[in-house]
């Protein structure tokens, strides 16, 4: 059963479910007749005009709390779409961040193996070069004839 409400001496029927739809489909202007088998409840002229005026003054209140509601709705979508663009940027430039750090991690790898490689090959390297200089040493001291070691005095 839909409710009654008293608006002044009148009794009107408020079809709650049309409200609903009337909000969903954006506040569009209710029917706000009497039904036809309240002919004799009619109010006085004047009365009516006042009503007709308070009716027409609702509807212009909810006709600015539409355009209202859809200007903070605009609102929220713009800075809905600003915020997701900025998320896009930041995903793309923390995937290229990880892309780049995979990059210096192998990079990386690559050295050390590099270097595994390496710094043995570099104390035989240097081991062989004492070994030259002894040598080489060695023999320019026989060339000269001078004693391998000169003993201070």
């Amino acid at each position: 059963m839909e409710p009654l409400y008293q608006a002044g001496p009148i009794l009107m029927k408020v079809n709650t479910l049309q409200g609903k739809k009337m909000v969903e489909s954006g506040l569009q202007s209710g029917d706000f007749s009497l039904p036809p088998s309240w002919p004799s409840c009619l109010l006085p002229p004047a009365d009516l005009e006042n009503l007709q005026q308070k009716v027409a003054a609702v509807q212009q209140e909810l006709e600015d709390f539409k355009k209202e509601a859809l200007k903070a709705i605009h609102y929220l979508e713009d800075a809905f779409c600003e915020m997701n663009g900025a998320l896009a940027q930041q995903e793309e430039q923390a995937a290229r961040v990880k892309q780049r750090l995979r990059e210096e991690e192998d990079r990386g790898i690559v050295r050390n193996k590099v270097l595994t490689f390496l710094l043995p090959r570099e104390k035989q390297l240097r081991e062989h070069c004492k070994w030259l200089e002894c040598m080489l040493l060695g023999r320019s001291r026989k060339a000269l004839g001078l004693p391998k070691k000169i003993q201070a005095n």
